[in-house]
């Protein structure tokens, strides 16, 4: 009898075991966490209807040393060309050692916060200037 418990308890400890090593090893902490590596060289954009009903085509650049370019392209309805084009370059920081929040400067004091930062395979998304945005990889776009 002794030796079918300490059979059980054997069985119970191997169960125990097998299930804390279940997982997929894809997730890790660097998986889910931000980087520059992940934030740079990419194009993002993401596409939205302004007041006027102009097609907008938002775009942001970050480039690996903490430089960056911001474009809006507007379109007429039915238009293939944008009829009006802004670009604005900026630098860029993480705000915190977690890589969660930005901080883009424009220069001359005009400084906006992206907060709340999720950088994966094809999306960014945030709190850009107190606005929830959601932009996706141009290359992934297409």
């Amino acid at each position: 009898m002794k030796t079918l418990n300490y059979l059980k308890i054997l069985l119970l400890c191997v169960f125990t075991l097998s299930l804390a090593s279940c997982g997929d090893e894809y997730y890790t902490d660097d998986y889910l966490r931000n980087s520059d590596d992940k934030l740079c060289g990419k194009t993002w954009v993401e596409e939205f209807y302004t007041e006027n009903d102009e097609f907008c085509k938002h775009q942001l650049k970050f480039a690996i040393d903490h430089s960056g370019r911001e474009m809006f392209q507007y379109y007429r309805n039915g238009e293939s060309r944008p009829y009006k084009e802004n670009s604005y370059t900026f630098d860029w920081k993480w705000m915190d050692s977690e890589m969660e929040n930005l901080e883009i400067n424009y220069g001359a004091g005009d400084i906006i916060y992206f907060d709340n930062v999720w950088v994966r395979e094809h999306n960014l998304s945030g709190k850009l200037d107190g606005t929830i945005v959601m932009f996706v990889d141009a290359n992934y776009y297409k």
